[in-house]
């Protein structure tokens, strides 16, 4: 291969990369490893797209597993008996002499030395008492020794050897054989291998010729399913009855687009592995999708390097060496390779689930109709969305209750996330500010207790307060009864509105200590210089506290407090420990249809429309998909506008 520099020829190698990836460059820019590489992965890419199977769909599980094994001995001997087989005759001599020997020599040995495990392991019952436990050891030796005696004398009665005019004669003596030792597992499974390597070579020979009598005349004894289409008449036998045949275009990227586009059509079969599942098709669909993505980046990679290849080879006038081409590949690529697979496993566990929440959105994935694999999902486009939105009474969209059940709990959403998040934050940053006051005693005793509510875990909190919060039997309401504080008890948790304050209050209790930790340590970080010069000055601790400590300690948790907004959005545990989303909502019928309390969070719903029956997947989806398009672009947007995050000075 000529090394002269080509300006003309260097033209077309972006081309040629475009068309045949690496291999344009490994011809025309002497690219062996880059190009090499690029090749792979289309070669890769090519044999996912075209090379495929079809399946072949038993009717029941019986059909399942004829389809799974071979042809009985018996069917294959006659049909290479009537075919003529030449080597018949020697397959079979050989097989009789193996299970001669199998028999004769090893099978009545083995099947003791099963016999005695056995009886050992029975025996290890009775290890307590050493006597028992003696005599059961030489019973089994005994039931051994006579087991292995018993069987040689059985097996010397028959005979193996091969009759050529009855050419069945030797496997009806194998069989009647093998039923001596059909009650050790083991040993009948040695013998199972030993007849099956024999059957496998013969079937072998079966599937050729009928694959051959298949081409000609359209029918296949072997293989009763082929039905005669060109796909069949391709496929080639190898001695098992076949699951599936060779099909062009029918790739694994393929059929997942299909896939994804379709979610499968009903199968007129029983066998559960062969039905259609939707949602297993559809994520392999998303699946395929970012893998073509993937595929797409490295092809527009490929071919701005070519180009930036030649513009390099112009300019020295010389191809690359292999070692320059290795350094270039080792400099100019390491960060990529490095951060290939960090990319594909945010793909695979953040990308891929994303998308799927999103487009069950637009499918009718919902129990008891569309659960699969006992019946399909299909997509609806948008018909989810209208049945949450709409007003209209209306009884296929709900009757407007689904619009009605949405707008309280987004409602009581943000608002529980804005008191969540503020007055655990600021009560926090009160009992930081307080105890960071030298005129406190023991401060560090009161931080301790301030923190325990955070120490114990959250559920257990929930679920203690859960009962001091019982309307009837609850300590908090009993305690106020007897000193005649109230008359009736109060429906702490009972009450819609009652119970959204209890909530509320709850989370204080739990969450201040958090905000008051980091509130410290943000106060801890001021410099004592700063105070010092504003009391030189005359400042109170007013002034000190909105000039000095409340801008430096928003300056560092603002962030935190962003974070914490967006987290309470979601808090799911809060509502589901303490209230369990109830009571009902004030308008009859709204959760008896949604299933969605007064107190629950849009994140509490899409848990009880998921996990509660009936389960609406779909419905749930919608609320996932209006949360993530909601608090993303919020958090994002106000996470940048923070100063912490900007350079320059407070």
């Amino acid at each position: 291969m000529s090394n002269d520099v080509n300006p003309k020829k260097l033209e077309k190698a972006p081309i040629a990369s475009s068309c045949f990836m690496g291999l344009g460059q490994i011809l025309f820019l002497k690219q062996y490893v880059r190009g090499a590489l690029f090749a792979l992965v289309e070669v890769v890419m090519l044999c996912a797209i075209i090379f495929g199977s079809k399946k072949i769909i038993p009717a029941n599980n019986n059909e399942y597993n004829y389809l799974k094994g071979i042809p009985d001995t018996e069917e294959i001997v006659e049909y290479l008996e009537d075919a003529e087989y030449s080597k018949l005759d020697s397959v079979l001599k050989a097989r009789a002499k193996a299970m001669s020997k199998f028999f004769n020599k090893s099978a009545a040995k083995a099947s003791g030395k099963a016999a005695y495990e056995l009886a050992l392991s029975d025996a290890e019952e009775k290890k307590s008492d050493k006597e028992e436990y003696k005599e059961a050891i030489a019973d089994a030796k005994e039931e051994r020794v006579s087991l292995v005696e018993e069987l040689q004398a059985t097996f010397a009665d028959f005979d193996f050897n091969y009759d050529a005019d009855d050419k069945l004669s030797a496997y009806n003596v194998e069989l009647e054989a093998s039923d001596s030792i059909i009650d050790y597992d083991d040993v009948y499974g040695i013998y199972e291998d030993l007849a099956a390597k024999y059957d496998h070579k013969l079937a072998k020979v079966m599937a050729k010729m009928e694959a051959k009598n298949f081409k000609e005349s359209g029918e296949n004894l072997f293989d009763e399913h082929y039905d005669g289409c060109s796909i069949c008449r391709a496929a080639a036998g190898k001695g098992h009855r076949s699951l599936a045949h060779r099909a062009w275009f029918r790739g694994p990227i393929v059929t997942s687009i299909a896939g994804l586009i379709t979610l499968g059509s009903k199968q007129n079969t029983t066998v559960t592995k062969y039905m259609d599942h939707s949602i297993f098709m559809m994520i392999n669909g998303i699946m395929a999708i970012i893998i073509i993505g993937f595929f797409v980046l490295l092809y527009i990679l490929n071919i701005n390097g070519a180009r930036a290849a030649v513009a390099k080879i112009k300019k020295s006038g010389r191809f690359p060496t292999m070692k320059e081409a290795k350094n270039d590949i080792s400099q100019n690529s390491f960060a990529s390779i490095g951060i290939a697979p960090a990319i594909v496993l945010m793909a695979i566990f953040s990308i891929i689930p994303l998308l799927f929440s999103a487009l069950v959105a637009f499918t009718n994935y919902s129990s008891p109709e569309h659960i699969p694999p006992n019946n399909l999902v299909d997509w609806v486009g948008l018909q989810n969305f209208q049945q949450m939105f709409s007003l209209k009474v209306s009884s296929e969209l709900g009757g407007g209750a689904w619009a009605k059940t949405f707008g309280a709990s987004a409602l009581w959403t943000i608002v529980w996330a804005i008191f969540a998040t503020f007055t655990c934050f600021f009560v926090g940053f009160f009992y930081a500010f307080v105890l960071q006051d030298k005129r406190v005693i023991i401060p560090k005793f009161f931080r301790t207790v301030y923190i325990l509510p955070y120490a114990i875990p959250t559920m257990l909190s929930l679920f203690v307060w859960a009962n001091l919060l019982n309307g009837t039997i609850g300590p908090i309401n009993r305690t106020l009864q007897l000193l005649r504080i109230i008359e009736k008890p109060i429906p702490w948790l009972s009450d819609p509105w009652v119970a959204k304050g209890s909530l509320i209050f709850v989370n204080i209790w739990i969450g201040f200590p958090y905000s008051m930790i980091l509130t410290t340590s943000a106060m801890t970080a001021i410099s004592n210089s700063l105070y010092e010069a504003a009391v030189i000055d005359g400042a109170t601790k007013w002034q000190q506290f909105k000039s000095i400590t409340y801008p430096l300690v928003m300056f560092q948790l603002k962030p935190t407090l962003i974070m914490q907004f967006a987290g309470n959005i979601n808090n799911f545990g809060a509502v589901f420990f303490l209230t369990g989303g109830g009571p009902n909502m004030p308008q009859a019928g709204l959760t008896t249809i949604t299933n969605c309390g007064a107190t629950d969070l849009l994140i509490s719903w899409i848990y009880k429309l998921t996990m509660n029956t009936p389960s609406r997947y779909n419905l749930a989806s919608v609320l996932s998909l209006l949360v993530f398009v909601v608090l993303v672009p919020f958090a994002l947007y106000n996470f940048t506008r923070t100063k912490s995050f900007k350079e320059g000075e407070v």
